[in-house]
């Protein structure tokens, strides 16, 4: 029974991903009764893998299009974000890393130390959730509305309102900074690396302690370092 629902849920999958369709299209193409594509759909919709407009159209969501796109991304962006990472240490004389999304979290690809007494945790392999720290932030500023709304409809409704204030104040500056949102004492501070339609499709962050990061009248100077990082990755991309 767990196998079939499991084959019943990826033909779902396979129904909406040519074009949004209604419950009675989807149950059709499927050959499925209404009542049993009701219930798969609701399970997906519940792990964002499909997404409903207010028509009632379903199509495939961000869990989906976030497991596509880290797939893809790990293959090529560590090498392109690889220098641009060590340079970006360097500059700030902390930690920096490349993060993806992938689905409703962010993991991180690849950290890139100075040798300091007191240094940041290796965050590489970790995962997180995309509504919490800068991180998420930075990049649904280059994300459309209907795909960053699901993602914001898990946290509460003045949750909501400060991730989207985040996103705002990200939107016009091209950074996004995190001081202990989701480790205590860790100060972050990320920019988006865009694909050619300026969508964000991973994250540079540098971090380091909070006592001593930013350091004083510092902060421009490294978002400065941050975005340009960011933005010479977004270009060998394209290339």
């Amino acid at each position: 029974m767990a196998v079939q629902s499991v084959d019943r849920a990826l033909s779902l999958l396979e129904a909406v991903a040519d074009e949004p369709c209604g419950l009675a299209d989807i149950a059709k193409r499927v050959d499925l009764a209404l009542s049993t594509t009701a219930r798969l759909l609701k399970t997906l919709e519940g792990r964002q893998a499909v997404i409903r407009d207010g028509n009632g159209r379903y199509s495939i969501g961000s869990f989906v299009t976030g497991l596509s796109d880290g797939a893809q991304l790990t293959a090529n962006i560590q090498d392109a974000a690889h220098d641009q990472l060590a340079w970006l240490a360097d500059v700030v004389d902390e930690a920096a890393c490349l993060s993806i999304p992938l689905g409703t979290e962010m993991l991180t690809l690849t950290q890139v130390d100075v040798p300091r007494p007191v240094q940041a945790q290796d965050w590489t392999g970790h995962r997180w959730s995309i509504t919490a720290g800068g991180s998420g932030a930075v990049l649904m500023a280059t994300w459309p509305e209907s795909r960053m709304a699901p993602l914001l409809a898990s946290v509460s409704p003045k949750e909501c309102r400060s991730i989207r204030a985040a996103i705002t104040k990200a939107a016009e500056s091209g950074v996004c900074w995190s001081r202990g949102s989701y480790v205590a004492d860790l100060s972050s501070v990320a920019a988006a690396v865009v694909d050619r339609d300026g969508r964000g499709v991973a994250c540079v962050i540098a971090y380091g302690p909070s006592y001593r990061f930013p350091a004083k009248n510092q902060m421009r100077r490294i978002e400065q370092a941050v975005t340009e990082a960011a933005r010479v990755v977004s270009e060998k991309l394209e290339a």
